[in-house]
């Protein structure tokens, strides 16, 4: 099975169940082995597809906002290419060593960038004061729970800032009231129910005396409810979010929930079409802290009314809280497209946002373009891997051989090959070139200019290359000028590594076999670990990347001998042989 058939299969079944574990994943694909599926769950985390967790995987993808309907007039497919049809984005906090990538093209194009949720560079601020709600949410609690002993279970979403903010705030908010809880649990939903529900179960299980819950959004919140009601525990739940208003009205139950910090995700999406706007005029979008308020069973009508489609927020709050007014022309803003890119496009809070965002967009005569972050990321990194590629090409010269292991940029450098092949044949007259990996074999096969030598060895199925201990008999009689080695990662430390340890092998015989070796590893990779060690950094001569590497990361190469080539600059000229020409060695 090609790893595209693995990868589609995975996001299938996580699509079904929202969170899925490795034995699940294997009895899904008996043929596949445990390595190859964590490989796979490895690469799709860092494009931003999903999420990986210990034992398995979560995923917010952009088929769920399809289970659930499209919004009407908007668009939801993938962005095919890269961010070329957008005159602006709105972008909420993502991670994975891909997000930076997405976010720093976007500024590189020059594009109105709004970074919702959590500050990012290069965007302008849309989003609450996350530490202030929570301080005025503890407060609240902290004068409803009393005197009487306290233990508390945080239900939070570690690796995002906002999130972190809203704890911090209400911890704040209860020690400026002189509470402090004798005992407090610490759980990471990682922004699902399901996942919330269990660590939140066992937090129950494992203290008795739990009975008082902060949630940093709906999500943990209905999660943690859940879980005392199935214990019957009685607790007090404090939940930041608000995002949706049917979420909002159990406050009306008179049950666990007692106030909800909410953050209004209809006055959030309605400001952030309006900030796209400005910069679409050539204006700068102002940070824009958005509003909040502590919402309880008594106060919920002052914001919420209820109708024939059941509860919402009401509409002159929407108008009171929503409207930065943007003054233009209309016929300016028609056919412009809005990119709206979460990381969890199924979720109340964006569904909510994006609601709102179509209904701004529309009154302006603008397309709003919904799409998962992840795809976004995945375009962008192929085309630094290709920019990459164009460079190493033109290290090329006639009568050179040049070994090349499996991976993306090299499948782009023999394509570039192809192409100087066709419009430069004196640069390829000669060349050879070695390689284990069948895509590059398949972009050469036809290209009489051009010698490939596919090595021996084991067929590797799921990543259509060739491996094993026979791989390197064919260094015994023939010699690479160059080695081009793709890398999943690149540090002064660790050195070269990839995420499988066969082609981690495979790639140290090309390099201990030439005469020098360059890394193509993009900024992505470069400064990042894999886990399997292919070489020390002192056995390649030179690193080729793109000018989105870090001034840090590039310095400590040179500060260990490591020439940094970066893509699209000139580059020092490769030794030649006296006749100017390089001779093959076989």
């Amino acid at each position: 099975m090609i790893k595209e058939q693995r990868h589609a299969r995975i996001l299938s079944l996580l699509r079904q169940q929202g969170v899925v574990s490795m034995e699940e994943l294997q009895r899904f694909m008996p043929g596949v082995a445990a390595v190859t599926i964590r490989r796979d769950l490895v690469q799709l985390d860092e494009l931003g597809a999903l999420r990986r967790r210990h034992g398995g995987a979560v995923l917010p993808d952009d088929t769920l906002v399809r289970s659930k309907g499209a919004l009407p007039g908007t668009e939801t497919n993938p962005l095919a290419s890269d961010l070329d049809s957008l005159n602006a984005v709105i972008l909420p906090p993502i991670s994975g060593r891909g997000s930076e990538v997405l976010r720093r093209e976007i500024v590189r194009r020059g594009i109105p960038f709004i970074a919702e949720s959590a500050s990012q560079p290069g965007g302008a601020y849309l989003g609450p004061d996350n530490f202030a709600a929570g301080v005025e949410l503890g407060r609240l609690a902290a004068r409803e729970v009393g005197d009487r002993p306290l233990s508390m279970l945080v239900i939070g979403v570690a690796e995002l800032p906002n999130t972190r903010e809203r704890v911090a705030g209400f911890e704040a908010g209860l020690a400026e009231a002189g509470v402090r809880p004798a005992a407090v649990h610490r759980v990471n939903g990682q922004g699902s129910y399901r996942i919330g529900l269990r660590v939140a179960h066992d937090a129950f299980a494992a203290d008795e005396t739990i009975n008082l819950v902060f949630a940093v959004n709906d999500h943990a919140a209905i999660a943690g409810i859940e879980a005392a009601e199935r214990l019957d525990r009685k607790v007090a739940v404090y939940s930041m979010g608000g995002e949706s208003a049917a979420f909002m009205a159990r406050l009306l139950e008179r049950g666990p929930l007692r106030a909800v910090g909410a953050l209004f995700p209809e006055v959030v999406g309605r400001l952030g079409i309006d900030m796209a706007v400005l910069g679409i005029l050539g204006q700068s979008p102002p940070h824009t802290v958005t509003p909040h308020a502590i919402v309880t069973p008594e106060t919920l009508a002052d914001y919420f009314e209820t109708g024939v489609q059941g509860w919402r927020l009401r509409e002159d709050v929407l108008e009171r809280l929503g409207d930065i007014g943007p003054s233009f022309q209309a016929k300016l803003i028609r056919t412009r497209r809005i990119g709206f890119l979460p990381h969890y496009p199924a979720h109340d809070w964006y569904r909510s946002m994006a609601a709102a965002m179509q209904v701004r967009c529309k009154l302006y005569g603008a397309t709003l373009v919904v799409s998962p972050p992840h795809h976004g990321i995945s375009a962008e990194i192929a085309r630094l891997r290709r920019e990459i590629a164009q460079s190493a090409a033109q290290l090329v010269r006639p009568g050179m051989i040049v070994a090349l292991n499996e991976g993306q940029a090299n499948t782009f450098l023999a394509e570039e090959l192809r192409s100087l092949a066709v419009r430069k044949p004196e640069q390829m007259q000669g060349v050879t070139v070695v390689t284990n990996a069948f895509d590059v074999l398949h972009a050469l096969e036809d290209v009489a200019a051009i010698k490939v030598i596919l090595t021996a060895g084991e067929y590797q199925k799921a990543d259509r290359c060739l491996v094993g201990p026979s791989l390197g008999a064919i260094f015994e009689r023939v010699r690479p000028h160059l080695a081009f080695i793709a890398a999943d990662g690149v540090t002064p430390g660790f050195g070269l590594s990839s995420l499988d340890e066969r082609r981690a092998l495979a790639a140290l015989r090309f390099i201990n076999a030439a005469e020098a070796g360059i890394v193509l590893a993009d900024s992505v990779a470069l400064g990042s670990d894999a886990n399997h060690r292919i070489a020390g950094i002192s056995q390649i001569r030179s690193v080729l990347t793109d000018d989105g590497a870090l001034p840090e990361d590039r310095q400590r190469f040179r500060s260990v001998g490591i020439d940094v080539l970066i893509a699209g600059e000139i580059h020092p000229e490769p030794t030649a042989e006296a006749d100017g020409n390089y001779r093959n060695q076989s």
